[in-house]
């Protein structure tokens, strides 16, 4: 847990002899006094002569006399006067010791110096990092979900938070990496500074703050201080997003758009739904059955970001929608609204909920999402339900409730960071991918459901060079044809005939042209990128043959 500082010379320890001033003023004064009088007090030879302490012998005495050890009169027995004020000397530096510690432990006690000494500790930590990394600005749910994904790929990253409980939650979490915490406001430009925007390390900021003006602000930062470092910002209010397109950011993520978006994808072709879900969300399988999410009429209780989202995009596929919500707008059609609470059920029975196929939950409180549900599985037990969920620790009760569809509006933003962040060439497959019928996606879904079973979906990309792949860049130098078979079978060169770790090329981008799910006979040529998809096992063992081993022989292999 560290707060930022000023300057990099605005080192702790200075701030420490500062804050101690007083007590060193003491304490120097009372040694000084102390030898002062051991000098001009006289003193005398054991022959009788008069004698005077040097000034050495002086500080000599009195420094072990300080500490109480007491060596003995130096360097001839003391006179009575002498011995007097060695007892005065005793109780001064003592008494002054005393003062000094005291104060010395109430400074380094003191939140403020700690926050300091672990500012430095943060920034020549960040300093010295030799591995890429990426600045995570946030670290709520969908903050903390990036981060273990993250680590768990291997790479680095360096968070910004400005709570003081989710900055001392980082290490509890016990990620596969070691991660670096900053308190600090991510919206100064300092903070930032410290955490590594000019790293020359540096490969990417991600704004995902609940605040839409904190993430602006990031990204404006990021496009002053370094242009060339990409940034993704999560806007969750539409009038955000011509601001932060502005700053250009390089993705601009709206969690309830991509909502809206799987919504929309989930009536038209189902099956892309499946892989759509499988490859974006966390941990899951292409073993997902289809949504059963109909046309219809739906019916949204609340008049949220949410809801503005989801009737924009239903209402250009033809949908039914119809409004409930304490504070409705003028741009709310009265014939397909209705001014009321969602969670009383008389209001859902004015608005014929029996009569719908959908009702999404879409008000800005977990507990009356709850209650609309309830009401809703009373009411209409056939209605398929969306619920809007914003606290992590409300799961078990909408588990409960058997929600056919939980949006978690960090999980969104976690997904669609993860997805940009792992492979790029995910989004073009996806929008490309929605352009096909429900045929075309349900042929992908039974390939992926036959190749991978029900292992956990990961997708991943690969370029054709030398520093990535350099067997198959090898093997074409020679002039051998290296086709996506002869590439792809090597994942399973070890594996039985029913195991089930395999790939699939989703893309293959030639020449900035795309061509979705190309043939096995395909020949690779260099600079050629894939998208795959397969489970964990695959996606190690290609990139590892990719660079270790080289490619299997022409026989045998089609």
């Amino acid at each position: 847990m560290v707060t930022p500082t000023r300057s990099r010379t605005h080192h702790g320890f200075f701030v420490l002899l500062r804050r101690l001033r007083r007590p060193l003023v003491v304490l120097i004064l009372a040694y000084a006094v102390a030898i002062l009088g051991f000098v001009l007090l006289p003193g005398q030879t054991p022959d009788g002569r008069p004698w005077r302490m040097d000034f050495l012998h002086a500080v000599y005495f009195v420094s072990f006399l300080g500490s109480t050890i007491g060596l003995g009169e130096i360097p001839y027995p003391f006179t009575p006067l002498q011995r007097l004020w060695g007892i005065v000397t005793i109780y001064l530096t003592v008494v002054a010791w005393l003062y000094s510690f005291g104060a010395l432990l109430t400074v380094l006690q003191d939140p403020q110096l700690k926050r300091q000494w672990l500012a430095n500790r943060f920034e020549n930590a960040v300093r010295r990092l030799r591995e890429p990394f990426y600045l995570l600005c946030g670290y709520d749910e969908a903050g903390r979900r990036v981060t273990r994904e993250l680590a768990l790929d291997g790479a680095q990253v360096v968070v910004v938070e400005q709570d003081v409980s989710r900055v001392e939650s980082v290490d509890v979490d016990d990620h596969a990496l070691p991660v670096l915490a900053l308190e600090g406001d991510a919206s100064d430009p300092q903070a930032l500074l410290m955490a590594g925007l000019t790293h020359p390390q540096c490969r990417g900021v991600m704004a995902l703050t609940g605040s839409d003006s904190v993430n602006t602000k990031v990204a404006l930062t990021a496009k002053l201080l370094a242009p060339t470092v990409p940034v993704m910002a999560v806007a969750h209010d539409h009038e955000w997003h011509p601001r932060m397109a502005a700053t250009g950011a390089a993705v601009l993520i709206n969690p309830f758009d991509v909502l809206a978006q799987r919504v929309v994808i989930a009536l038209k072709t189902p099956s892309l739904h499946v892989v759509y879900e499988a490859l974006t969300a966390q941990r899951t399988t292409v073993m997902a059955p289809l949504m059963d999410m109909r046309v219809g009429r739906w019916v949204i209780a609340g008049w949220g970001p949410m809801a503005r989202a989801l009737r924009h995009r239903l209402l250009r596929l033809g949908v039914e929608v119809f409004l409930i919500d304490l504070a409705l707008d003028d741009g709310c059609d009265p014939q397909h609204s209705l001014l009321g609470d969602p969670t009383d059920p008389k209001v859902l029975r004015r608005a014929k909920l029996d009569q719908a196929q959908v009702l999404v939950a879409a008000m800005d409180d977990d507990l009356a999402n709850l209650a609309v549900v309830m009401a809703a599985r009373q009411m209409a037990p056939h209605v398929f339900v969306v619920a809007h969920q914003l606290q992590r620790r409300n799961t078990p009760a909408f588990r409960a409730m058997k929600v056919d569809l939980l949006v978690a509006r960090h999980y969104l933003v976690a997904s669609e960071v993860l997805r940009h962040t792992r492979a790029p060439l995910l989004e073009r497959f996806l929008s490309l991918a929605g352009q096909e019928d429900e045929p075309w996606a349900a042929g992908l879904l039974a390939q992926l459901r036959r190749d991978v079973g029900d292992a956990v979906l990961e997708s991943w990309g690969m370029t054709i060079a030398p520093e990535e792949t350099p067997s198959v860049c090898q093997a074409l130098a020679r002039g051998e044809p290296v086709s996506l078979r002869r590439f792809l079978r090597r994942v399973d060169l070890d594996a039985r005939e029913d195991d089930s770790a395999r790939a699939v090329t989703l893309l293959l981008v030639r020449a900035d042209a795309p061509y979705l799910l190309p043939h096995w006979d395909t020949l690779l040529l260099p600079g050629d990128t894939l998208l795959l998809a397969g489970c964990a096992e695959a996606r190690t063992r290609l990139r590892g043959l990719a660079h270790t081993r080289g490619l299997a022989p022409l026989e045998g292999l089609g």
